[in-house]
């Protein structure tokens, strides 16, 4: 039977704490920070400058989006109705317009109007030209009200998240959603983009500043956002394996015990 003398267990034990220590220590500065490529600011002197960031392109509006759609007028119209400076001819009920199959939605006096694939300043060019059949010098006012983005995962808020503006980045949807704590990865952030009859996946590195230059840098109403768990929030989740690691670690630690008792004899 094999002894070991005191020094050598109690070098073991300290070995064995060591490497349970390295085990649990399994979350990095370099996976926590955001663009951790970027120098600290104790060794540079002037800014850093990334050059080719993505530029923005105004989303353009889809099926299933929902309009705000305002007309101002201080004219009569064509049904004689009289009207004075401060009259508001309104197309905006609280549910907003529905953007059609076909990419249309319906206003009063106006019609349908064909607005899918239109940008929101294209969009109410082409209301105030089709308004002004009905109104004088008509003020026109179209924004998307339902722009939301969509959070899944390890992140501190979950569902759907609307912004009242159509230029948002991924940065802005992360904080707004509570940032990603410290048990997700900010490494492997997926977006899920849907494109007509297409889905498309983009995984970002949130530790890279080679984000400012992917195209997909700036979301689209509806994207999806997934921040996957790291692996020891997944553990730590899953009561089984919690409760199988405690049990084998005191077996572990009683039968080295036992061990170190009769080694020492």
């Amino acid at each position: 039977m094999f002894r070991f003398s005191k020094q050598s267990l109690i070098g073991f034990l300290f070995a064995s704490m060591f490497i349970i220590w390295g085990f649990s220590s399994c979350v990095t500065p370099k996976r926590v920070i955001y663009f951790n490529d970027i120098k600290d600011s104790s060794q540079v002197n002037k800014p850093y400058t990334i050059e080719n960031v993505t530029k923005y392109v105004t989303p353009v509006i889809q099926s299933n989006d929902i309009l705000m759609v305002t007309v101002l007028t201080s004219a009569q119209n064509e049904t004689n109705t009289p009207t004075n400076p401060s009259t508001k001819a309104t197309f905006d009920p609280l549910s907003g317009y529905l953007v059609d199959k076909n990419g249309n939605i319906e206003l009063s006096l106006i019609g349908f109007v064909k607005v899918a694939g239109l940008t929101t300043a294209e969009a109410r060019e082409l209301v105030k030209e089709k308004a002004k059949e009905f109104y004088k010098e008509p003020v026109v006012n179209v924004r998307i009200a339902n722009f939301d983005v969509y959070f899944l995962g390890e992140i501190l808020v979950h569902g759907p998240i609307s912004f009242p503006s159509e230029k948002v980045n991924i940065l802005e949807a992360l904080a707004s959603a509570g940032d990603i704590p410290l048990t997700g990865k900010k490494s492997n952030v997926l977006l899920i983009r849907t494109e007509g009859d297409q889905k498309k996946l983009v995984r970002f590195d949130m530790n890279s500043s080679e984000i400012f230059k992917s195209p997909y840098f700036y979301l689209k109403q509806r994207d999806i956002i997934y921040v996957e768990p790291t692996k020891y929030r997944i553990q730590s989740s899953d009561n089984r394996i919690s409760r199988n690691i405690a049990i084998i670690s005191s077996i572990l630690s009683f039968a080295t015990l036992v061990l170190a008792f009769r080694n020492i004899k």
